[in-house]
């Protein structure tokens, strides 16, 4: 098979729980795409067919910079298919490497997550099966959400219903998937946009710990870890990391639903007020009115003063806020 409908195949990506997928060229475009062809199980399947379509279609409605948007779901000749935007880049896995990001960097990755995650929760899209290998990093900074949506037809969704059952029948090669579940999910119960903040908050940890909070030695003890939720404060795992993470990330990874933050704006909201504390404490907020000579007329001079106060007053309000926010 060299296309599909107006899709140039150009080389095999792998396969996923919807099946193979195809770095491929759209011709009325003129664009790279991520194509999913849909596995003979689920084609020939009316039932399953028409759920995953049904899935996809919604999935379609997402825009945002940091998801990876479904341009398109069709059919020719018999396969099923559906295009995605091709995102360029590394996984955050890889971005990762093993170890713990500079705090900046990894604040401003969450925060592009969660941003992410905040629009698909605003269409009423749940993800379910957020975790490194579904998050690709760009050369350019920018993290892309993979496969909003259809977690029930992956491989990392299935992985996560199956250890809801039986931790122990996880096959080998999803047993990282694990680590990322969320309390609700690791006890089969009903799961809500607050099983994404709980997964936001797993991923923001380990970018800044370099460590998942989670992962045990095996399936089931990992499972266990979800779900008594005992984590160590994130400034205590790397001292690098400034406290004022901690209370955040605390109520992000509790199994108190009522306790968690209740939507990943939220999240996405507290992890900013962070980043307005850090810039007032080493200065940041301020150089740009540093730099600019103060021996000009009076009117300029008291132009640039104005500005940098004001500079300083918002940073100091949104510090403020987070911490009566609390």
């Amino acid at each position: 098979m060299t296309n599909v409908a107006h899709y140039n195949l150009l080389d095999r990506m792998g396969e996923g729980g919807i099946g193979d997928v195809f770095r491929a060229r759209d011709t009325k475009v003129g664009r790279t795409v991520a194509l999913k062809v849909v596995a003979p199980s689920i084609a020939t399947n009316p039932g399953r067919l028409t759920r995953l379509l049904e899935d996809a279609h919604a999935a379609m409605a997402l825009s945002h910079p940091n998801i990876a948007t479904l341009f398109d779901v069709g059919e020719a000749e018999g396969v099923h298919y559906l295009a995605y935007e091709f995102a360029a880049g590394r996984t955050l896995r890889d971005e990762r490497g093993g170890a713990s990001m500079n705090v900046r960097r990894a604040l401003d990755i969450a925060v592009q997550l969660a941003d992410g995650v905040a629009t698909a929760h605003g269409h009423g899209i749940i993800h379910g099966d957020l975790r490194p290998d579904t998050i690709i990093v760009t050369a350019k900074g920018s993290a892309k959400v993979l496969d909003f949506g259809l977690a029930t037809w992956t491989k990392g969704g299935i992985a996560r219903a199956t250890a809801a059952r039986s931790p122990d029948d996880v096959p080998p090669d999803a047993v990282p998937v694990l680590a990322y579940l969320s309390p609700e999910q690791a006890l089969g119960g009903a799961i809500d946009l607050r099983s994404d903040v709980f997964t936001l908050g797993t991923l923001a940890y380990e970018m800044l710990t370099g460590r998942n909070p989670f992962a045990g030695a095996t399936p089931a003890e990992t499972v266990t870890n979800v779900i008594r939720g005992k984590v160590a404060p994130a400034s205590d795992v790397n001292p690098d990391v400034p406290k004022d993470f901690d209370p955040i990330l605390t109520r992000a990874l509790t199994p108190d639903l009522e306790r968690r933050q209740q939507s990943a704006a939220s999240f996405a909201a507290e992890l900013r007020s962070v980043g307005a504390v850090l810039d007032v404490r080493t200065g940041e907020a301020v150089h740009a009115p540093d730099l600019l000579p103060l021996d000009e007329s009076p009117d300029r001079n008291a132009s640039l003063l104005l500005t940098a106060a004001l500079v300083v007053a918002a940073a100091a309000f949104a510090a403020v806020w987070f911490w009566l926010s609390r």
